[in-house]
Parts: C-alpha cells; structure tokens; sequence
C-alpha cells in the first residue's frame, strides 16, 4: 500500500478507535437507559462498519475479519439476539483493543496475526440469539401493514423495546422542497428526538407537486399528543397515533425489570481470558488539524503580519502621537497572544482517552485477578501536551494495575473488614495553574508500614529490627527490586515497579507522590508540567529577581504599612480584612542565602495573599514581596526533567520587557507552613 496512503488511513482509522472506546465506556454507563442505550448501541455499529469499510479498503484484511465480527456482535444486540451484558460489554472492549493492535502493526510495516479466540467468542456471543417473534408482532400489531413490512429488524426491536418502555408509537407526515430537504428534515429529526425515539425514515413520493419529496417517520414517545403535534405541526409535519400505541400495558415494568437482570449478569466464562494489551501510545505522530483551522491560523498570521508592519511604517513616519502608537501596539499584543494561545491549543490533547484507556485496563486487571472493582473516571476534560500525554500514559496504566492487584482486598477480606465488595478506584485529572494533576485513588487496604519494615530488611534496605516512619515506608515502595520481597512477604505490598513510574514521570519534569491510609486506602498523584501553556499570573519582584505567581492561587496583591506586621521571625503576621495571617518572605521560601537579601536592602511592603490549594477564597497566608509589578497573561514554559532541580518550580516564561522569570507553585512552597 502506498505510504502516503496508509497514513491517512490509519489517521482517520485512529479518530474512530477512540471514537469506539468512548462509545463502549459510555455504553456501560447507560445501559439501563433505554432510548440512550440503544442510540448509543446504533452509532457504535456505524463506527465499527466504517472502520471495517476503511480497512478493507486498505488490504487490511486481518482488521477487517475482527471488524466484522464485531459488527456482527453488535447488530445481534440491535436485533435484541444478544444481552448487552457484562459479558458483551468486555468483549466490545477487547475487540477495540484487537483492532487498536492491528493498527499499530501497520503503522510499523508488520504484519498482524486475526486472534482466533476472540474472533469466536465474538462469534459466539453473536450467535446466542432468543426468539425473534415478538417484537415482529410487535411491530405488525402497531403500525400499518406496509410500514411494518419496512422495517428492518432492529429497527423493529427498537419499537417493540420503545412500547414496552412505555412510549406509544406514533407515525410522522411531511414533505420538504427538494432544494433544502436535508437541512429541514434534520431540523424535524432533532426536534423529535427531543422527547422520543426516530425509530425509521421512509421516503415516499409526495403527491403535493413537483419539486417536493416526502418522509413516514416511526417515532415513539412518552409525551402528552398535544405537545408533540404542535411540535410536529411547527415544521409542517402531521402527527398520527397508530393502533396500540398504547400496548404497553401492566407487563411493560416486568419487561423492563427482566432486562435490566439480564445486562446485570456476569458474562461467560473464559471472556476476559482473552489476550488484548491496552495501547499506551497514538499509532501516528504529529498534531493533526483541519482545512477550516489551518485557512484561519493562515488568515490571521497574515492579518497580524501586515497589521505590525503598519503599526511600525506609522513610528518610523511619526505620523501618530505616542499614546495612538501605544494603542496599536497594545492590539498588536493582544492578538500575538490570541494567535499563541490557539497555536498551543493545536498541540493540546483531553486526556478523556488515557483515563478511560486506564479504567479498561484496570478491569482486564480486575477480571484476571478475580476481584470485583468499579472504576470512576473524572476529569478528561483537563488539557496536556500530546507528547506528554503519551509520555505518561504507561504510568498511569501500570497505576492502576497497581491499584488493583495490591491495592484492593479480595471480597472476603473487604466484608471482613466492613467494607463493601466490590472496590473503589476513581481515576482523575486536574489542572492546577501550570500544571496538570493525575490521581489513581483506591479504598483498599493502604501501605501497611511494618510489612514494608520487613521487606525492606530482607532486602537489606534497612537494619533488622528497625522502626520506620510511614512517610519513609511510602519512599521505600520507589525502590527499584523493592517490590518483588515486598510481595513474596505480603499481599497488600504496593510496590511492583513502581521504580519505573517515578523515573518515568521525572524524566518529563514532574514527581509522584502518595498518600495512605492503613485500611483505608492509597492515592498517587502524578504531577506534570504542562510543556506549553498560557497563565493569568501575578509578576512580583524578590532579591532583585523577578517571579510569576499563578492567579488562580492569589487571593489579592496587596500593599500594607508597617505597622499591619506584628511579631517577629517565623511569628510574624500580617493584619488583611481582620485577620492575622502568618506572614513568610518569599526570599525565605526560596531559600536565597543572606548575601542576596542583604544585598537587596530594603524592607518589603509589598504582600500577596495566597490561598491554598483548591481552596475558593480561603486565604492561607500572606507573602512579602519587594515589588509588585502587576498582572500579565504568560506563555509557560516547562523544564522537562530539569525542573526537579529546583522545589516549586512549575516552568519559565519570557516577560514583554525580554526578561525570564521563574513560574512557581505556590501552594507547593506553602507546604508545611503552620
């Protein structure tokens, strides 16, 4: 195939496998939802045929065998032949997962074998398949012989499963004029789904006059007529109550009940036995943008490049006054800035896909390991550098891993200990000025710190008989070989590799760190610099150096007189709004030696409030500073692994003036300040 080719193959095949990860996790979560179920359920089969259409259409035919029996599975389900269980479910996800495989191997030129097991289990799921019947007489007792002979089998599902629900069925008239009969059909469409289901279209040819096409629309819904038809009737369209709309009747709850049951059933045995590794990584390199963006950065780069040039033809003719120059050159800023930050957007990815890439994982972990957990995603809407985000993908998959096979109890030892069954691991991201937070919390039974005493002094890490302190035994699980001893000697260790997370994480500039709770439960926080970003933030002066302070962390800059400042040394404190706040030089908090604040000379009287982390309003302490210069919007910049070497350090930025200024965590220099 040809080279060129195939990268826009796998580009467009990569969009629709993540398309296919979010339609499956997202089908966990509504599967009791009828109407979104089976919407859901509807655009995961069009997903799946068009990445089977695509890989046929590139000579891939081991991913289009997978793919078409996992249409298969899928239109089973539409048709009402298969459960949409537990079961199915994690077949769903394995399938993606073969698919996701298939692609990698294409992208590097190998071959990629069809995985037999799945490929039949697939198949077997499909093939489970209850008696059709009903729902077919569902459908011709409800609706017009000839319309009932038009639908298509899961569409005849879908009414029957609609009626049973409690919706009644309905059938929608209405003609368009040809020359915009798709902008106004889809007009109706979203209108109707509004408060019901568009179970099938039907052309037909519309007898009002030329020029005009006509569509019968099926359409079930629980709402009052009345509403409905004016609904209707606003687009042209005439509503009509077909024969039994109402069929429903006292066994619709039973039904619904009875499927709710089956979809709460485990799946078979042997589903999870087969072998699927969760990608880590994009199958293509590069940002990909679209024709619409790149005209608009292409239009506006060219509209800010002739708008500068005149802005300097007009100083260098003097033809404007100072404060008309100052002016434009404000704009001109403005919109350099505006122009960065769309520039920086470009290279941004969610992480929506990595966390849900990890919940898949840690249920592939959960299934191996026998134990019952529930995984909670939060936060995918929080923004990393693509190239960091791949970079800390594998961390936060072995994370969860992690979480699970030593983290969470067996069931028996969790009612035991009063817990409920099944486990707890929620999986989170966060953004935190410049950087981004991850967090894989679980409620399971926590570091237990004189287990990891006696691994550590099998492992001669520390003396035989030694006390450690727990926040030592948390630095102790970081060690490389630690984990091995510390699982031959104990089942709750936690720390199988988890050497590889830390160095990992440092390596792209950011650090791991880990709470615990002896039988309550552990959670790492993996905390990285974004690699470009842009932050509203406080520029103030200390020792003669300039600092960045996120906004978002402030509470006010403020200046105060001596006279607000009592006590003396660690004691001092500062009177803000009332209150006395503890008062810290940010010299202090850097740790400048006393030859930088000497040198500096004068008494600080400027004071920034801070707030903590998290925190909306709630002032923590006041800062003095030397100097306030302002408010600015900077162009972050992180540090890669170099920003390890210094506390708090969260990136650089390039003030207007040309100067670089350290962009600091605040809260993070806060820490441990009574």
């Amino acid at each position: 195939m040809d080279e060129r080719l195939l990268r826009e193959f796998l580009a467009e095949a990569e969009d629709l496998i993540e398309e296919l990860y979010g339609d499956v996790a997202e089908l966990r979560e509504r599967r009791g939802e009828g109407p979104a179920r089976r919407e859901l359920v509807a655009r995961t089969f069009r997903h799946v045929h068009t990445l089977k259409g695509t890989a046929a259409a590139a000579g891939l035919d081991a991913a289009g065998r997978v793919a078409h029996e996992f249409e298969s599975l899928l239109d089973a389900v539409r048709r009402g032949g298969a459960p949409l269980d537990e079961g199915v479910l994690d077949a769903c996800e394995v399938a993606v997962g073969a698919l996701t495989e298939s692609l990698e191997a294409a992208a590097r030129g190998e071959e990629w074998a069809v995985p037999a097991r799945l490929v039949e289990h697939l198949r077997r799921l499909a093939a489970h398949e209850p008696a059709a019947a009903p729902a077919a007489r569902a459908a011709e007792e409800l609706l017009p012989p000839e319309v009932a002979r038009a639908l298509s089998a899961p569409e005849r599902q879908r009414l029957s499963e609609a009626v049973a629900e409690g919706a009644r069925a309905y059938l929608v008239s209405v003609d368009f004029d040809l020359s915009d009969f798709d902008e106004q059909y889809r007009r109706l469409s979203e209108a109707l789904k509004e408060s019901g289901e568009v179970v099938s279209t039907q052309p037909f040819v519309s007898d009002v006059g030329p020029g005009r096409v006509g569509f019968r629309i099926v359409y079930a819904s629980a709402e009052d007529f009345a509403k409905l038809s004016g609904r209707a009737a606003a687009f042209g369209a005439r509503l009509e109550a077909v024969e039994g709309g109402d069929a429903a009747g006292p066994g619709a709850k039973a039904v619904e009940e009875a499927r709710d049951g089956t979809s709460a059933a485990p799946g078979p045995a042997g589903a999870a036995s087969v072998p699927t590794a969760a990608p880590s990584s994009s199958t293509t390199a590069g940002v990909r943008v679209t024709l619409e963006e790149l005209d608009e950065l292409i239009s506006t780069t060219h509209s800010l490049f002739a708008d500068t040039l005149g802005a300097l033809d007009t100083a260098l003719s003097g033809a404007e006054g100072r404060g008309a120059l100052e002016e434009r050159a404000r704009g001109v800023r403005r919109r350099f800035f505006e122009l960065e930050e769309r520039l920086i957007g470009l290279r941004m990815v969610t992480l929506r896909a990595s966390l849900l890439r990890a919940a898949r994982a840690g249920r592939a972990a959960a299934r191996e390991a026998g134990r019952r957990v529930e995984f909670e995603v939060a936060g995918g809407d929080a923004r990393l550098d693509r190239s960091l985000a791949e970079r800390v993908a594998d961390p936060l998959l072995h994370l969860v891993r992690n979480a699970v096979d030593h983290g969470v109890e067996t069931e028996k030892e969790r009612l035991a200990a009063g817990k409920p069954a099944a486990g707890q691991v929620r999986i989170e991201a966060d953004s935190d000025g410049g950087l981004v937070v991850l967090r894989v919390s679980d409620d399971g039974r926590g570091v237990d710190v004189g287990a990891v005493t006696r691994a550590a002094a099998a492992a001669g890490l520390v003396a035989p008989g030694a006390q450690i302190t727990e926040a030592h035994a948390l630095r102790l699980i970081f060690r490389p070989g630690f984990s091995t001893a510390a699982r031959a000697s104990l089942v709750s260790g936690r720390g199988v590799g988890l050497d590889v997370v830390e160095r990992a994480v440092e390596e792209a500039g950011g650090e791991v760190r880990v709470r615990s709770l002896r039988g309550r439960g552990t959670t790492f926080e993996l905390r990285l610099p974004t690699a470009l970003a842009l932050l509203p933030a406080h520029v103030v002066n200390a020792a003669g150096r300039r600092y960045c302070l996120g906004s978002s962390h402030v509470v006010e800059a403020v200046r105060a007189e001596a006279s607000e400042v009592s006590g003396a040394g660690a004691r001092r404190t500062l009177r803000w709004r009332g209150r006395e706040l503890p008062l810290v030089e940010l010299r202090e908090l850097l740790g400048l030696s006393d030859d930088e604040v000497e040198s500096n000379g004068a008494t600080p009287r400027a004071y920034v409030v801070a707030r903590a982390r998290g925190a909306e309003d709630e002032a923590r302490a006041a800062i003095a500073v030397d100097e306030l210069e302002g408010q600015s919007e900077v162009l972050v910049r992180g540090l890669g692994r170099h920003a390890k070497r210094w506390r708090a350090v969260g990136g650089a930025t390039e003030l207007r003036d040309g100067a670089v200024a350290l962009v600091l965590d605040l809260p993070r220099l806060l820490e441990g300040l009574d």
